[in-house]
C-alpha cells in the first residue's frame, strides 16, 4: 500500500484569499463541515503548537495534531489523528497533511499531500473526504470574490 496521497485543484483567486479561507478559524467551518455539524477549530498556527478540530457529526469527535509548517500563502502542514479512529495517541497513528499554494496567472493551484495512513480505512476516508473538500474550499473562495 502506498503511504501517500496527492491531489490538486485550481482556484480562481489569488493566494491571499485562498490562504485566508484555509487558515481563518472563523472561515474554516464553512468548508469543513456539513449542515448540522458543529465545528470548533482551536489553533494559533504557530509551528509545534496544537491544532484541535472538534465537533459533532453523528458522534462527538476531536481531531488533533501539531502544526508543522505555516509559511503564509505558500505552505501549511499539520499532523492529524481523529478520536473516531480509536487509535492510540502515538506518532505512528498520525497522518500528515500538507497544503501547497502555487500562484498561476490569476489563479492559485492548491496541492494537498497526505502521508502516513495508519489503517486502510483511514486512507480511504481521508482520500474521499479531501477530494470532496477541496471542491468545497474552491467554492467557498470563489463565491467570496
Amino acid at each position: 500500500m502506498s503511504d501517500n496521497f496527492s491531489t490538486s485543484i485550481t482556484i480562481n483567486s489569488n493566494p491571499t484569499k485562498v490562504w485566508q479561507t484555509l487558515t481563518d478559524i472563523e472561515i474554516i467551518p464553512q468548508w469543513l463541515d456539513d449542515p448540522g455539524m458543529e465545528i470548533e477549530v482551536l489553533t494559533n498556527w504557530q509551528v509545534n503548537t496544537p491544532i484541535i478540530i472538534k465537533g459533532f457529526h453523528h458522534v462527538k469527535f476531536e481531531n488533533k495534531g501539531l502544526v508543522l509548517a505555516f509559511d503564509k500563502e505558500r505552505k501549511l502542514s499539520f499532523t492529524h489523528l481523529s478520536s473516531v479512529s480509536k487509535l492510540p495517541d502515538i506518532p505512528e497513528s498520525y497522518s500528515m497533511l500538507t497544503f501547497i499554494l502555487e500562484p498561476i496567472d490569476n489563479t492559485t493551484k492548491m496541492i494537498l499531500n497526505i502521508e502516513n495512513f495508519p489503517t486502510e480505512s483511514i486512507r480511504k476516508h481521508l482520500e474521499f473526504y479531501w477530494r470532496t473538500t477541496l471542491f468545497t474550499i474552491k467554492n467557498t473562495v470563489e463565491k467570496w470574490i
